[in-house]
């Protein structure tokens, strides 16, 4: 139930200055209405209006939804028959790019972040196509009907009864409900299931993000938001550019195992795989890699346009940076595209231990309640070794002196060795509690200690999360108002409510818990016993996990990461990440803030000030009242940039 609450506040604290957050959200009442709100309370009487939104305005969860039948059974069927066509020849397009051998360079950096980073389950391939249907499906039935984008995006999932049936519903690719939630009165499911009693399903794996504000398509289902007058929004990567800061401001309290603290915990709470070519493999967007045939193009594919004029990446005569969209639900609804959650929405150490069964099994040693690990030639217990060459994070001439990348509950490990360090400290822990265990209980089985010590960890991991990561960023006044703060003692709360889910939100994963991409440092320290640093460049340690098997590289790593400043939350983020993200040997690579811009208008996040507003907080209507709330280098940046 916290992990909803630092959501939400999260989002609301992100959308005002902080010299204002004590008075502005001082009246934050939590949890705000969500989309799950309004479909539950379809037929109740409104409650009073919450939000600051403007007389009239019905984009909101206040409204009364129309509840009037509107579909004939002749209508849905030809809407479902035509994304069924559309979904088919989306089938025969990726067979036609397989054949073609249509990818990316195992040498960029596109290919590093389909392949490596977010390498997504196999089960997301076929969530992708069933959602691709019913997008088709829903998009072809409001064109028929002239149906309006508000319509679409409220009460269309109220009407139709075809669109669950067999004909076009595989029910296999819906999170099932479980029939009995008693094998995890004691143990926590592995994937998220039964946490919540009353709604088992709820922030469960492979279910959908919240919306905490309703999503923002053109079409109501799935095309990119467009500015007011009609046009397309500015490309992300000019916005990039233009309005990130050129002056780096360490943060005087923060450290980078702060920032690197932050990065793991994002991986125990959300990730939202991308769609696949045929073979699971990366779809080329770009027209370089379609070798100019646009009919070749997957139709989720939204590269991102890179300026002639571009300040860094004109000098390597670069024009599009890839981009491929996220799967969305399988849920079988009309309406727009809701994208899913492969992990657990529960911090319950998902990143150590793995989402589903097979993964888990896979890291145990099935002796003692024990993880298991490699032992390098210094004696350092690390993570075990991922041997498979097949991974495009291994390198042939470190496999062949027996060094691979590595293996965790999260795939997205190897993205750089800090990360890997904290799986590295969290598994040892997990051990070091099992043979404690052992030592106090040994006649237990290795299932018990496995359990025992996975939920010591899981409420250890909780409460350092609260009692020192979370309350950084909220501040003592707001971190008590949000009853954020671990009790003492015997002390113990009854503020659960089992109606409000604790699923992750789309507008966090997507939005407000990317702050942390502006504290990444532009390099990595290594510090020795006697206090000498060696530095790296951050861009060359991306996807480059293998200094970690170096002699006393733990021990170095750590002492560096705790003395090393982080940067401030702010509009700066490092060249680092800004044109080198995962460059490997090439002297460029990919724009972290513009990846983060375009995977907003993909899930359809909600303008600035319609968060604003769902917070209770007042209405922007000019440029320069934002210099209230942000840098005013920033504040001209942005008109420049947006009409």
């Amino acid at each position: 139930m916290k992990v909803l609450v630092i959501g939400v506040a999260a989002v609301c604290v992100l959308a005002v200055a902080e010299a204002q957050l004590a008075g502005s959200l001082e009246d934050l009442d939590l949890p705000l209405k969500d989309k799950i709100w309004y479909e539950n309370n379809n037929n109740a009487k409104r409650p009073e209006a919450s939000g600051s939104y403007p007389k009239g305005d019905t984009y909101n969860w206040d409204r009364e939804p129309s509840l009037e039948p509107l579909l004939t059974a002749e209508n849905e069927r030809e809407s479902l028959e035509y994304g069924l066509e559309k979904l088919k020849k989306l089938l025969e397009l990726l067979e036609k790019m397989k054949e073609l051998g249509l990818g990316l360079s195992p040498e960029s950096a596109a290919y590093m972040h389909q392949n490596n980073f977010k390498k997504s389950h196999p089960f997301s391939a076929n969530v992708s196509r069933q959602c691709y249907l019913f997008n088709a499906a829903t998009a072809y039935l409001i064109q028929k009907l002239n149906l309006d984008p508000e319509y679409a995006t409220f009460d269309l999932a109220f009407q139709g009864a075809l669109i669950k049936t067999n004909d076009f519903c595989d029910k296999s690719l819906i999170r099932e409900e479980p029939t009995d939630c008693k094998a995890f009165k004691h143990y926590r499911s592995i994937d998220g299931t039964c946490n919540n009693l009353a709604f088992p399903t709820w922030g469960s794996t492979f279910t959908p993000l919240r919306r905490v504000t309703p999503s923002f398509y053109s079409d109501g289902v799935k095309e990119f938001r467009l500015a007011k007058n009609g046009e397309e929004l500015p490309s992300a990567r000019l916005v990039s550019s233009s309005v990130n800061l050129k002056r780096n401001v360490e943060s005087p309290s923060i450290s980078v195992l702060y920032m690197t603290f932050g990065q793991f915990l994002d991986h125990d709470l959300d990730f939202s795989p991308l769609h696949k070519n045929a073979d699971g493999r990366e779809i080329p967007c770009c027209p370089d890699t379609l070798h100019g045939d646009d009919s070749m193009m997957h139709p989720e594919c939204a590269p991102i346009v890179i300026p002639a004029n571009d300040p860094f990446y004109a000098q390597f005569n670069q024009t599009c940076m890839e981009f491929v969209r996220s799967v969305g639900d399988s849920s079988c609804v009309w309406g727009p595209r809701e994208q899913i959650n492969e992990k657990t929405s529960y911090l319950d150490g998902s990143a150590v231990y793995g989402f589903e069964q097979p993964l888990v099994d896979s890291l145990r040693e099935f002796e003692d309640g024990l993880l298991k690990f490699q032992v390098t030639k210094e004696g350092e217990e690390l993570v075990p070794a991922n041997t498979d060459m097949t991974n495009a994070c291994n390198k042939q001439e470190k496999a062949d002196i027996g060094q691979f990348c590595f293996r965790s509950g999260d795939r997205r490990l190897n993205e750089q060795p800090l990360l890997v360090l904290l799986h590295v400290v969290w598994a040892r822990h997990h051990n070091q509690l099992a043979k404690g265990l052992k030592e106090l209980n040994p006649y237990w089985s290795d299932e018990k200690l496995f359990q025992e010590a996975r939920r010591i960890l899981s409420a250890q991991l909780q409460h350092v999360t609260y009692n020192e990561y979370v309350s950084v960023i909220f501040g003592k006044k707001l971190s008590s108002k949000f009853n954020l703060v671990p009790l003492k003692g015997k002390a113990r709360t009854n503020i659960y409510d089992e109606t409000v889910s604790a699923g992750i939100s789309d507008v966090f994963a997507g939005a407000a818990f990317r702050f942390g991409h502006s504290q990444i440092s532009g390099s990595m320290e290594r510090m020795d016993r006697t206090g000498d640093v060696t530095c790296s460049e951050m861009s060359s340690v991306f996807m480059n996990p293998f200094v970690i098997y170096s002699k006393g590289a733990v021990t170095e790593l750590i002492r560096g990461e705790v003395a090393q400043n982080a940067g401030e939350v702010d509009p700066f983020f490092t060249p680092q990440v800004t044109g080198k993200l995962f460059r490997g040997d090439m002297p460029f690579g990919m724009d972290l803030a513009a990846i983060n811009i375009q995977r907003g208008r993909d899930h359809g996040l909600a303008p600035y000030n319609r968060v604003r507003m769902a917070c209770g907080l007042p209405l922007i209507t000019k440029f320069k009242q934002l210099r209230r709330e942000m840098d005013k280098g920033v504040v001209k940046s942005l008109k420049k940039v947006y009409k």
